[in-house]
């Protein structure tokens, strides 16, 4: 796992050394304009492609770290310092884990790009297929969807490739600039100039999608008041509470807190979105058999991924999210060696009385009651797992032993507890602790906040946060978004050797490096400078 692989030497096909931006590398197998005008089910698959493509695998081919949306949220997450590894030969990840090889000439930085930007595609084919001024509405709330996605997909884009001021990479030419904006329907020659975009501009073309989303999601036509509202069959489908809620997301970006507040509000408003959103509580976090990442069994996800038996993740066995968070199972790579385990200064720092505290393995002089699930033949059971361990994310159906059921799992893209430390966010700028109060009440009934002033008030928001979305790949934006720098190593660390790397400020990494291969079709992107390997490991 140690060996780096350059981009000249992965088989990469020519589509994803393309600009994902370019006519040439538009999918082939998608609806025309009048195809969906003919038959609406087509209109209908297309979106339910993009769906399937959040659990896409091998994208690029260069290990078994791609596992679709799921494996950005990994790789944001080990950037950071709250999800430590035990070093294991079967590390995939090691390059995120130990910022190296990360600059524009490598394969891991395709990776990524490749990824989000075909994802991207996917929402574009839809928009692109579908003429809005004589959509019916049904098609409009297909539409509605794809605005959703790309609005995520560019939201998450633009923060991760931002660049921000830190004090190791150096281009004030660069700083505030994020991703190009890719449109539907652009022509090759716009494609092949596409420059970055200052934030502010990303920001206004994120609001036009949400915007547009919004007005499809509701049906002024029809006369009964009560079923104006687009309902989605199931949460693998946004809807309006999750454009409202990307709405926030969008604004806490833009550090505009007041607006955030209101519209996370919204998404939890039932009056405006028809969902009635309960917090997640003890017994559904818990729960042995379908753990933290089952949306069935709460009401706290608002959207998500769900994966079936015949998808490819699945039957890979090992390709997938579950196999590399589930400290429990024995057919993933988790159970293999490289356990995720939270980070000890972190889980130290949580009270025994925060029923949070249970979603990790305790070390020896921490009591407290913990449900594992059971040893079978191939699996030793609680006594086989390191300090630290993940149990936040259980094996499907409690099961440890095969993909079917163990890898059928969910994973959450937004859950209601994020937008109440929005808005608690917004409260604790202004002075005030009533909605990080509101908050804690679901989560530590002893609760009591000793932070005083706006800025403690919000470190304790993020700290909250740090304990509260681990393992979900949201904590990044924070630390970027707020400018907190990483420390792995220290006395007691549980962080492997070559990952003690400790930053005086922003980490250089979460700037993250556009590829080679799309300056060299779209020469107008200029990338952020090489972050990998500016920090030595912290020694003992």
């Amino acid at each position: 796992m140690k060996n780096i692989l350059k981009i000249g030497f992965v088989a990469l096909t020519a589509t994803a050394l393309l600009s994902g931006c370019i006519k040439e590398t538009f999918p082939t197998s998608v609806a025309t304009s009048d195809q969906v005008a003919a038959n609406p089910a087509a209109l209908e698959s297309q979106v339910n492609g993009i769906a399937a493509f959040v659990n896409a695998i091998e994208i690029l081919g260069v290990n078994h770290s791609e596992f679709g949306y799921p494996s950005m949220g990994m790789i944001r997450d080990l950037m950071g310092e709250d999800m430590a590894t035990v070093s294991s030969g079967y590390e995939h990840f090691g390059v995120w884990i130990e910022a190296r090889a990360m600059s524009d000439q490598y394969a891991y930085a395709q990776q990524v790009w490749n990824y989000y930007t075909q994802f991207l595609l996917t929402a574009n084919s839809v928009i692109s297929a579908v003429n809005e001024a004589s959509a019916t509405e049904v098609q409009k709330q297909y539409l509605g969807m794809a605005y959703c996605y790309r609005a995520m997909i560019n939201l998450d884009m633009g923060r991760m490739f931002e660049f921000k001021k830190n004090g190791y990479t150096v281009a004030p030419e660069l700083e505030g600039y994020t991703i190009p904006i890719i449109r539907e329907n652009m022509t090759e020659a716009e494609a092949r100039n596409n420059p970055r975009v200052k934030k502010a501009d990303l920001l206004a073309h994120i609001h036009a999608d949400l915007d547009k989303a919004i007005d499809f999601f509701y049906n002024e036509n029809e006369k009964d008041e009560n079923k104006r509202l687009f309902v989605r069959q199931n949460k693998t489908q946004p809807d309006m509470s999750v454009a409202y809620g990307l709405k926030a997301r969008a604004y806490l970006w833009a550090e505009n807190y007041d607006e955030a507040a209101k519209y996370a509000g919204w998404a939890l408003d039932k009056t405006k979105t028809g969902v009635d959103y309960k917090a997640l509580n003890e017994a559904q976090a818990t729960d042995v058999a379908t753990g933290f990442n089952s949306v069935g069994t709460n009401n706290s996800w608002m959207w998500c991924s769900s994966l079936v038996k015949e998808d490819d993740a699945v039957k890979s066995s090992i390709i997938n999210f579950t196999s590399w968070i589930a400290s429990e199972t024995v057919f993933g790579y988790a159970g293999a060696g490289p356990y995720r385990m939270i980070d000890a200064r972190l889980y130290s720092r949580i009270p025994n009385s925060d029923w949070r505290k249970k979603w990790w393995k305790a070390p020896e002089g921490v009591s407290i009651k913990q449900n594992f699930v059971p040893a079978t033949a191939d699996y030793a059971g609680a006594e086989g797992l390191p300090e630290y361990a993940a149990i936040k994310f259980r094996p499907g159906s409690g099961n440890p032993d095969s993909e079917d059921p163990g890898a059928i799992c969910d994973y959450p893209f937004m859950r209601m507890e994020e937008m109440m430390l929005i808005i608690a966010e917004a409260d604790a700028r202004k002075g005030s602790p009533n909605g990080l109060l509101a908050f804690m009440a679901e989560r530590n009934p002893d609760y009591v906040c000793t932070a005083s002033g706006a800025t403690a008030l919000v470190d304790e928001i993020f700290f909250q946060k740090r304990i509260e979305f681990w393992g979900e790949g949201i904590n990044f934006f924070d630390y970027k978004r707020l400018g907190k720098g990483v420390t792995r190593g220290y006395e007691g660390t549980n962080h492997y050797e070559d990952a003690r790397l400790n930053s005086n400020g922003l980490a250089p990494w979460y700037n993250m490096c556009i590829v080679r291969t799309e300056h060299n079709a779209n020469p107008a992107v200029v990338s952020n400078p090489d972050p990998s390997s500016l920090i030595e490991p912290w020694k003992e």
